[in-house]
Formats: structure tokens, sequence, C-alpha cells
């Protein structure tokens, strides 16, 4: 990568950077997780597909940890069908 590349990037990364910083204090430690792969992907953009598989995971990780709880009839169901 060329010096010009990189100082191109430097931006985008650091407000990226900023932008994680909360998500790596959630206390939902699958979160932590995904968003620290997901920025050491970001550091390697040659390996696009690790990349869009961390970035895939991190939104599932996200997704389900800020997904509303379960209603009383969703968990009654959820019995049921076991």
């Amino acid at each position: 990568m060329s010096k010009q590349a990189a100082a191109a990037l430097r931006e985008p990364f650091t407000r990226i950077a900023a932008a994680a910083a909360p998500l790596l204090r959630c206390p939902d430690p699958a979160v932590v997780t995904a968003t620290e792969e997901l920025m050491n992907a970001a550091g390697h953009l040659e390996e696009i597909a690790r990349l869009e598989e961390k970035l895939a995971a991190f939104g599932r990780a996200t997704q389900a940890a800020t997904a509303p709880p379960a209603t009383w009839r969703e968990r009654r169901r959820a019995r049921r069908a076991d």
C-alpha cells in the first residue's frame, strides 16, 4: 500500500476506532469480541472475504444484543415447541 493510500485511510480508521470504543465496553461479550475482530480485519483490507465475514458476525452479535426480550407469549410458544 502506498503512503498516499495509507494517508487517505487514516481518517476513516480514526472514525471507526472512535465509534468502536463504546462497543468495546459493552456488557455483552459477543459484541466486544465481534468488535475487536472487525477492527482487526479492517486493518487488513487486502483480505476482503475475512472483512466481510467479521462484519457479518458483528452484525449478528449487535442484533442479538439489542433485540428486545421475548414476550411472555413468545417464551410460552418456544416452550411448547420443545
